[in-house]
């Protein structure tokens, strides 16, 4: 599709503000999957859904491949989806799950690192990501990982499955022709959201003339959040960019750390604004295609939440664990589904607190590590990850220590617990916003400079926090004036 790539670099820089080609093929796709997503819920339901496997394969042949010009990412998903499903008919158990992970993840590894070798620094040190099959291929792992795990949750006694696992399990492999409809699900194939092959199964079997009267009003909402976050992109996204951070005009622009500090959270919220235009706009054209039904309630349709992202919950969050919790929302349930509660019940049978302790550290431990691996190579990533975690925990430590001191003054004075809200408001967005600034320069030279620009100010106040409310036993010394309190 050349011509077209060529008529939306025309548009770009005409119109955009010379945004990315690549992003904009993506956004036209997405836009086009609504009128596919349309048509899909139309076909009638077969028995096993055929007709509905082949029009999303086709669809995201289309989409993907055609408008996208990712021929070769395309070859890459269907190599990895035939290796998991022969791995899942010919092993069991344990084993296959491990298999099944381990192929996936380092088959999506290597495009990475092929990627990441294929670019250069710019001036500033920071890197340029252009897309390509990997974005696709990471949604791709969590669904095939998630669909090995539900298979072996299909041979295992109910009594010894979560809730969660007994809604998923999957009594069998499936064929391969609903496998690959399953992960070739065209609406979210480049963006997500992911989800289990439980929830395809309900889309599929749905007859959407039953539930268009609630479902496509949600899905059209769900573009037009979008579409504002596009226009919040488009017009600020080239004016606020964090690798001019890591650049010496940044301190020359920007003498106060007032300023630098305005213009951080600015260059935040501009580059959220892709993600959520991304995201929200995906998640319009799958709702359109039926995903998310969970069957019907007296008379009237139920839905699950396939959103990847709460808006709400991270520009306006009461902390930095809010806003932590409602970004990437379907990443984090596989982590907490499939990795984290997994290790913790391959060591349920101990007993002791020691060592349900020391189970819980490993699972965190192993989680983290496997959220990284997920995500790149990239020094950026690593250093947000590391701050990510232990400001989360520095967080917890300050409201803990803190947050009975400001209920307990607001009884008497209500405008003390909403100043300490809007503070506590204010600190987390700033701390998410000076976290994520190495996520998006990639660089550990850049990453360093940008940090450095702003003092390295959430890194001293987790050491900080850590020194004197754990060291010094500060918050243990505020925990018994509270009690003293409550006594009185």
């Amino acid at each position: 599709m050349q011509v077209l790539n060529r008529e939306l670099e025309r548009i770009s820089a005409q119109y955009l503000g010379g945004i990315a080609t690549d992003r904009i093929a993506t956004v036209v796709a997405v836009l086009l999957s609504y009128v596919l997503a349309h048509v899909y819920r139309r076909i009638p339901t077969s028995g096993d859904g055929a007709y509905k496997h082949v029009f999303s394969i086709a669809s995201t042949v289309v989409l993907f491949g055609a408008v996208q010009e990712q021929w070769w990412g395309l070859v890459h998903l269907l190599c990895g989806a035939l290796v998991a499903h022969a791995l899942m008919k010919t092993l069991r158990g344990r084993g296959m799950v491990a298999a099944v992970f381990l192929t996936a993840m380092a088959h999506m590894s290597y495009s990475q690192i092929r990627r990441q070798l294929a670019e250069t620094a710019a001036a500033d040190g920071s890197v340029h990501v252009d897309l390509d099959h990997t974005g696709a291929q990471m949604v791709f792992v969590i669904k095939i990982t998630s669909l090995a795990w539900c298979v072996y949750d299909g041979t295992q006694p109910q009594d010894s499955l979560s809730s969660y696992q007994k809604k998923n399990a999957v009594a069998a492999v499936p064929g391969l022709l609903e496998l690959l409809g399953y992960v070739f699900f065209f609406p979210g194939l480049a963006v997500g959201p992911a989800f289990e092959l439980a929830t395809y199964r309900r889309m599929v079997r749905l007859d959407s003339l039953r539930t268009l009267r609630t479902q496509t009003p949600r899905a059209y909402r769900r573009l037009g959040e979008s579409v504002v976050w596009m226009a919040v992109y488009v017009v600020y996204g080239g004016r606020y960019l964090f690798p001019y951070m890591a650049t010496d005009r940044f301190a020359a622009t920007h003498p106060t750390y007032l300023s630098k500090t305005l213009y951080m959270c600015a260059a935040g919220v501009a580059a959220r604004a892709a993600f959520y235009t991304a995201w929200k706009m995906s998640e319009g054209a799958c709702v359109v295609a039926g995903l998310g039904f969970d069957g019907i309630d007296n008379g009237a349709a139920r839905w699950l939440d396939i959103s990847n992202v709460h808006v709400r919950g991270v520009e306006l969050g009461s902390s930095l664990k809010t806003m932590i919790d409602s970004w990437n929302i379907g990443t984090n349930t596989w982590l907490r589904h499939h990795v984290y509660l997994r290790i913790l019940q391959l060591s349920s049978s101990r007993r002791d607190t020691a060592a349900a302790a020391s189970a819980t550290a490993t699972a965190a431990c192993v989680t983290f590590l496997v959220s990284a691996w997920w995500h790149g190579f990239y020094p950026g990533y690593y250093l947000t990850f590391v701050l990510g975690a232990a400001s989360s925990n520095a967080a917890r430590t300050l409201r803990r220590a803190l947050n009975p001191l400001f209920v307990a003054l607001s009884v008497r004075r209500p405008y003390v617990k909403r100043v300490y809200d809007v503070a506590g408001w204010a600190l987390s967005i700033y701390s998410l916003d000076f976290i994520v600034t190495p996520f998006m320069t990639l660089s550990l030279s850049a990453s360093l400079r940008a940090w450095a620009a702003m003092l390295y100010a959430v890194p001293l106040g987790v050491l900080a926090v850590n020194v004197v409310f754990n060291t010094l036993g500060f918050g243990h010394r505020l925990r018994r004036i509270h009690e003293r309190a409550k006594l009185e």
